[in-house]
């Protein structure tokens, strides 16, 4: 085939990405792009296309979350790099909708499969018996993390060998804070990131063909999109309904203590984890966290005793997770059992027509907590590097989502939390059980508002008569 020149346009990090693909084969996870006009999946499909093209019955791969949005992203984009180097009719592959294959005269192919989570398949054993070459990931902070790890046990067994090059894929993603973060961005950030894996991250001011008008315009937009796009802080996300601001979050540490009754949250170690925590707060300061191996209950519950003693902390202002709690070591100890899904409690004295139709308890106190977080009432005085790194990944993924069938508040599935964080949410809700206390302090939605005073003569005839009847002046009448 003749020559083909693939133009970069001085964009530098387009070229770093293309090395990294064409040579160094000790390097073979990629990262590459972080927003819209970088040339991220340009570089992706273009990559792939002449691979396919260079070596005879190589098998590459596009593939995202979901095979629709892959189409009609991705799969565009590859058909406007064969448009834009006029790239002849025997050499662009023939796609087959159906199968979701492009098919090469010299027998290469590009899939192109969904990487959605399938309860029925939770191991993705669907990908097991594939073959692969190299391939390119769309949007991989979607993509489960252990998807991610099977599809790197299938590259490098299409015809490696046969041509001696390295099995490589090549990811890109938006900012997130789930996988990517761990593996990318913050080995990066800290120089620890693994021979075998590159970062490549791009700002919009990287690629010299973007209209100044772009530019322009992010000038113009909101914090969050400016400090990624523009400033390029990774820890800065727009995933919407958040509860936590983040800077909110690293604040804990350098908060003013509000000190005071005293209390314990503790969680014992089950079958899979290896340490039993108890912690203790003055107030709102979290001064002191122990660490046990003991598994064994009562020994677990003498403890606590003795350490409440020693601290001051009566053991009605004790709780536990009571949702992996047995033999009756609550009533041993007569502390506060809390569990997750038990009903949410209602605030002394609310105005009932604006208080949060919670789902749970658990999601009622997360909430709490980000009202006392956000507003800088939170104190962390605990010094653990590793306690705090968990803390702040933990808390910055809870989102408020919805289901449309009863418009109750819920929160992000502990499920979908241990998908991004690789782990369950153990640290955050340790500090979510503290605000159990919180709860009978007036509800936080209505506390700058409710008072007998100001109490709506509407919400009275609502919630304490059965019948209600609103007459209108004819003149005034709108129906």
């Amino acid at each position: 085939m003749s020559k083909l020149t693939f133009n970069t346009y001085w964009n530098e990090k387009q070229k770093l990405a293309f090395n990294y693909l064409l040579n160094h084969p000790e390097t073979t996870e990629i990262w590459y792009g972080w927003w819209a006009w970088w040339g991220k999946s340009y570089t992706g499909v273009s990559w792939c296309w002449m691979m396919c093209n260079k070596y005879a019955g190589v098998r590459y791969f596009f593939w995202r979350e979901e095979l629709k949005r892959l189409k009609q992203t991705t799969l565009e984009t590859y058909f406007k790099f064969l448009t834009d180097y006029n790239i002849p009719e025997s050499q662009k592959g023939s796609f087959n909708s159906q199968d979701s294959v492009i098919k090469f005269n010299n027998g290469s192919q590009i899939l192109l499969l969904d990487l959605a989570y399938l309860p029925s398949d939770p191991l993705y054993t669907r990908f097991w018996s594939l073959e692969l070459t190299w391939g390119y990931i769309d949007e991989s902070a979607e993509v489960d993390e252990q998807c991610i790890s099977i599809l790197s046990t299938r590259v490098g067994r299409q015809k490696n060998e046969e041509y001696n090059i390295s099995p490589k894929i090549l990811e890109w993603f938006n900012p997130d804070k789930g996988h990517v973060y761990r593996r990318y961005y913050k080995p990066y950030k800290e120089w620890t990131l693994p021979a075998y894996r590159v970062f490549i991250p791009a700002l919009a001011t990287d690629n010299k063909r973007l209209p100044k008008s772009y530019i322009e315009q992010l000038e113009k937009t909101n914090e969050v999109t400016k400090q990624r796009l523009l400033y390029w802080n990774f820890d800065y996300d727009d995933t919407p309904w958040r509860l936590f601001d983040y800077n909110a979050i690293l604040n804990m540490w350098d908060n003013p203590a509000i000190h005071g009754e005293k209390y314990i949250s503790w969680d014992i170690a089950r079958k899979w984890k290896d340490k039993s925590l108890v912690w203790f707060w003055n107030g709102l300061d979290l001064y002191k966290i122990i660490k046990e191996d003991k598994t064994d209950l009562k020994e677990l519950s003498d403890l606590v005793r003795k350490e409440a003693q020693s601290e001051g902390v009566k053991m009605s202002n004790t709780i536990m997770d009571e949702n992996w709690v047995w033999w009756g070591i609550i009533d041993n100890l007569r502390c506060q059992g809390f569990i997750n899904n038990a009903r949410p409690r209602q605030p002394k004295k609310a105005n009932i027509s604006t208080v949060r139709n919670y789902d749970m308890l658990k999601t009622q106190c997360y909430f709490k907590l980000a009202e006392l977080v956000n507003t800088g009432q939170i104190r962390i005085s605990v010094e653990d590097t590793d306690f705090r790194e968990k803390l702040i990944e933990e808390l910055d993924i809870i989102v408020e989502v919805w289901l449309d069938q009863d418009w109750k508040t819920r929160i992000i599935k502990k499920e979908d939390m241990i998908a991004k964080l690789w782990r369950s949410p153990d640290v955050a809700d340790m500090v979510m059980m503290r605000m159990f206390y919180e709860l009978d302090k007036r509800e936080w939605v209505t506390q700058e508002i409710w008072s007998i005073e100001y109490e709506h003569e509407m919400d009275r005839l609502i919630f304490e008569k059965d019948e209600i009847q609103i007459d209108f002046d004819d003149e005034d009448n709108p129906y």
